[in-house]
């Protein structure tokens, strides 16, 4: 990877940092230490550390004075996400997963926060039992997370069947739905496009909707996931109402409607 090569902005933090690195390796398989901090405009140190947590993550395999990758799928897509909310989802994953205990059933559907938290929490260092129970069991609507889960040893990845969507990832149709029917998820987190309090939790595809809806049905507790600017949007289709979330995790400022939405619904509110 030449160091004269265009890069688009990509921010300071973790996720940013991380999400650039795998979708450059989607396409190079090698990156050196060099080239990322150039390109990045960091220290050399810190692109060591992600790259030695990033090969603990099973991400990637250090190589000397770089990076190979390895055979998993890099995010939601090949290429880098220069969004700027990176460092949003961070905050979100990491409150996410603090929700979860080991042994639980943890559902997910699509989406790059969804992605983040899963991956934050498949990383959790307690959930490896040494034995042959799972310290985790997953259930992906959504490919790329599942290949992200399969590759950890203490995690039982389930996959819904159906159609996958070729730009979210996800499963959907009547064989996600029906596959879905005979699970039970402990707690379901839930990406979202729009969080609004008269429309509730929307998403861009009917298809998805159906199947995130369907998984909602069959979870304990329900965790809605959005960055500050998914508040007061609508898009095309319903997931759900506000009341069938038990949590909504948000960043940025909360305007004080949905506040008092979530207090008369009981959905309790975390905001990081």
């Amino acid at each position: 990877m030449s160091s004269d090569r265009h890069v688009p902005p990509v921010g300071h933090d973790k996720s940013s940092r991380w999400d650039f690195v795998l979708g450059q390796l989607a396409q190079t398989k090698r990156l050196s230490v060099a080239d990322v901090a150039a390109q990045l405009g960091i220290s050399e140190s810190t692109v060591r550390r992600d790259f030695v947590d990033m090969e603990k993550a099973q991400l990637a395999r250090r190589v000397h004075g770089g990076l190979v990758a390895v055979d998993i799928a890099y995010n939601l897509a090949a290429s880098p996400r220069g969004d700027g909310a990176g460092d949003q989802r961070e905050r979100i994953a990491a409150a996410a997963a603090a929700m979860v205990q080991p042994g639980s059933i943890v559902g997910f559907n699509g989406g790059r926060t969804t992605t983040a938290s899963a991956r934050r929490i498949v990383a959790r260092s307690d959930l490896d039992t040494g034995g042959s129970v799972p310290g985790l069991t997953v259930v992906c609507a959504a490919l790329n997370i599942a290949m992200e889960t399969v590759l950890r040893p203490a995690v039982r990845t389930v996959v819904l069947g159906g159609v996958a969507e070729p730009r979210s990832f996800e499963l959907t149709g009547p064989l996600a739905q029906y596959t879905m029917r005979d699970l039970w998820l402990d707690i379901m987190f839930v990406g979202v496009i729009g969080v609004d309090v008269d429309a509730g939790i929307t998403c861009d595809s009917d298809a998805e909707a159906g199947v995130t809806r369907t998984m909602i049905s069959h979870s304990r507790r329900v965790v809605g996931l959005a960055t500050g600017d998914k508040i007061g949007k609508r898009a095309l289709a319903g997931i759900c109402p506000l009341s069938a979330l038990t949590d909504l995790i948000v960043t940025g400022d909360v305007p004080a409607q949905l506040r008092e939405a979530c207090a008369e619904r009981h959905v309790r509110l975390h905001a990081v």
